[in-house]
């Protein structure tokens, strides 16, 4: 018979933010009128332009 682990304070932690951000997301999706698809590219953009924006501010 194995141990029974108890869940970390740490790990419940960690799941009510995921939970927290999971329907965050989801209550935008369903505010915008968008699919999972269009988020993925829209996250895809965003990632592009902060990345462009640190790369310039780096180089300055």
């Amino acid at each position: 018979m194995g141990k029974k682990t108890k869940k970390s304070k740490k790990a419940k932690a960690t799941n009510s933010v995921l939970l927290w951000h999971q329907t965050f997301i989801k209550r935008i999706r369903q505010r915008f009128g968008l699919s999972k698809y269009q988020m993925l590219w829209l996250t895809f953009g965003k990632g592009l332009v902060i990345g462009y924006v640190l790369a310039f501010l780096a180089h300055r």
